[in-house]
């Protein structure tokens, strides 16, 4: 072929290549401002650029090389960041446990309502206080309840309380019990009360306080529930063991698992003993 031949040829492919590459540069700059990231897109979009000039028939592998080009420009792989495994476990620590403990349901809360409500609780007027015959820690109590009913209660409160701190204080007593025989005497009820037992210190105790303007008969009950319909008729010891552990003073309150004991004109109190003292 002359060389004059030889350089227009080559002049005429030259001018298809720059052809084909402004019209793809057209078409890149398409893609990237529509923000289509397919591969197939991107094919399409190759599909519309001159492929049968003579600069790219006389090179095929050009034509494969433009469309993958096109094709990463569309969908660039984005490289994984090799994250140390120190600052993964920090990633996960600032996260928290992925099985954090669940929320106590309610039925749970029900549950442990329905435990206490089996206790019969009311307030008692304590009518008289008379030492123990044989026992020197006891005193035996007449103590009147609803509907003018009188209870012997036998209470282990002689070492803590004066009688005349005792005579005539509004108590909380619990009165479905089984009666028992305390050193030869009949207890009908039981005076709660509240005790500390402080290691190197002396053991306190104080008797449970309803609201200073309670009625003999007052039912106590939970904070946010109301007084038991039906309470058991009589409580086995085995429910009475599981309910006195839930017992507690919390901020010179008496509490069941957390929940204020109440009657309907306030909470029970047990003043002068720490937070945590036992409930009996």
């Amino acid at each position: 072929m002359p060389l004059q031949e030889k350089d227009r040829s080559a002049a005429v492919g030259s001018s298809a290549i720059d052809d084909a590459i402004l019209h793809l540069d057209s078409i890149i700059a398409h893609l990237k401002d529509a923000a289509l990231k397919q591969s197939n897109v991107a094919s399409r979009a190759f599909d519309l650029a001159p492929t049968n000039g003579p600069a790219l028939q006389a090179n095929p592998n050009a034509c494969g090389e433009l469309k993958q080009a096109v094709s990463n420009m569309a969908s660039p792989e984005i490289p994984k960041k090799n994250i140390p495994k120190s600052e993964r476990a920090s990633e996960k620590l600032e996260k928290g446990p992925s099985n954090a403990a669940p929320k106590v349901s309610s039925s749970f809360a029900a549950e442990k309502s329905e435990l206490f409500d089996k206790a019969h609780i009311q307030v008692g007027l304590v009518l008289s206080v008379e030492d123990h015959p044989v026992a020197e820690k006891l005193y035996v109590c007449k103590v009147e309840v609803a509907n003018k009913e009188l209870r012997q209660v036998v209470a282990g409160l002689r070492k803590f309380i004066s009688k005349s701190e005792l005579l005539g204080k509004k108590v909380c007593v619990i009165l479905n019990l089984k009666p028992a025989k305390l050193a030869g005497q009949v207890s009908e009820a039981m005076i709660l009360a509240g005790d500390s037992h402080v290691p190197d210190t002396q053991e306190v105790v104080k008797v449970l306080e309803p609201p200073s303007n309670s009625s003999i008969g007052d039912q106590i009950y939970l904070q946010g529930g109301t007084a038991s319909a039906n309470p058991a008729k009589q409580l086995s010891s085995k429910i009475w063991e599981k309910i006195v552990p839930l017992l507690k003073v919390v901020g010179g309150f008496a509490t069941f698992d957390g929940t204020l004991l109440v009657n309907s004109t306030g909470a029970v109190r047990v003043d002068g003993l720490p937070d945590g003292s036992g409930i009996h």
